[in-house]
């Protein structure tokens, strides 16, 4: 009886010890699906603005998609949700990423703006484009 307490004890300590850890991967998982669907918004505006297809109306979806998840994006990188093909400079460099993640958002907002009144749509994506590759060439995994 003494050795299933001791079991059970021992079994409900390494399941809080691997909570962190599974918060963690969570976190991780988590910032991955919504940078998926990001890059999903992008591509989509994207095909609208090069008239890959014909869906005009769709692109200020897209790009009040791309604003709100722009929106959320720095918390998307706490401390402690180091993994996936986030690098570790991520949290060295936190200045210079929250910086970067400032640009992301500042530019997604230029392009739903632009979307919503139709001018500069192209400009506003390609300068959102650039601010998310200046923030991946520094801080994501190939």
């Amino acid at each position: 009886m003494k050795f299933l307490s001791r079991h059970r004890h021992l079994t409900l300590g390494l399941a809080l010890l691997a909570l962190p850890a599974a918060a963690s991967e969570g976190e991780a998982e988590y910032r991955e699906h919504v940078m998926e669907a990001v890059g999903g918004h992008m591509q989509a505006a994207a095909d609208i603005v090069r008239g890959k297809v014909p869906h005009q109306d769709h692109l200020t979806l897209h790009a009040n998609a791309l604003n709100d998840l722009a929106g959320i994006a720095p918390l998307l990188f706490p401390p402690g949700s180091e993994g996936g093909d986030a690098l570790p400079a991520i949290w060295q460099n936190a200045d210079d990423f929250e910086a970067k993640l400032t640009g992301f958002q500042e530019a997604a907002a230029g392009f739903a703006a632009a979307a919503r009144s139709g001018d500069g749509v192209g400009p506003a994506l390609q300068q959102l484009g650039q601010s998310c590759k200046s923030c991946h060439d520094d801080y994501r995994k190939e």
